[in-house]
């Protein structure tokens, strides 16, 4: 996608770099009433890659609870008009068009809307700003760099970029908590539960 529609979509993670096709049918593998053992793929975040086959997870029993976690599960679309302002220096610098922001929105619109309608209950950790999220971020990157035998992780200044490209989502996300979760844990910034609200 990144060589056929927008540059950006080189980084991973934003509304249109998913398999959602694997997704889907990963869901439907694991919800089947004959069930055979299932392949669940795995993410190397060290690599910046799906890991090799082998090394996925094989479900051999029908699961009675899939959990689906992501950082943009849930997301809703935004009203087009909302997406000319650009957000912040990748938008301003990199999406001048706004190619790349019409793109995502129109996956969180179609293809993604009926991955999340999939979802039988939603819940939501809300974190208490965005700059609490990039503290988080940058907290995980140090972590991977003791653990992993991989030299690839980032810089300060790299996490800082990497998060503006989910920016827009995340903030769109922390105010519309509400219409999207059945159940929304508010965060303190050390990641300790401080309220619970149902919504549904």
């Amino acid at each position: 996608m990144s060589k056929t529609v927008h540059p950006l979509f080189l980084t991973r993670g934003v509304p249109g770099t998913h398999d959602v096709s694997l997704i889907n049918k990963t869901f439907k593998n694991l919800k089947k009433k004959i069930f055979k053992p299932v392949l669940i793929p795995k993410f190397d975040k060290s690599t910046d890659d799906r890991s090799k086959k082998d090394q996925w997870i094989k479900i051999r029993k029908p699961p009675s609870i899939i959990i689906f976690e992501g950082w943009c599960i849930g997301a809703r679309h935004q009203k087009e008009n909302l997406l000319k302002k650009p957000l912040n220096m990748i938008e301003q610098k990199h999406d001048t068009d706004i190619k790349w922001r019409k793109k995502v929105n129109n996956q969180l619109k179609k293809p993604y809307k009926k991955l999340f309608n999939k979802i039988d209950k939603l819940v939501y950790l809300k974190a208490p700003s965005f700059n609490r999220i990039f503290q988080w971020r940058l907290h995980q990157e140090q972590k991977l760099k003791l653990t992993s035998k991989s030299k690839k992780t980032m810089s300060k200044s790299k996490i800082k970029e990497f998060i503006m490209f989910y920016e827009r989502i995340t903030r769109h996300m922390m105010k519309d908590f509400s219409k999207i979760s059945d159940l929304t844990i508010f965060l303190d910034k050390k990641h300790r539960s401080i309220k619970m609200n149902f919504y549904k």
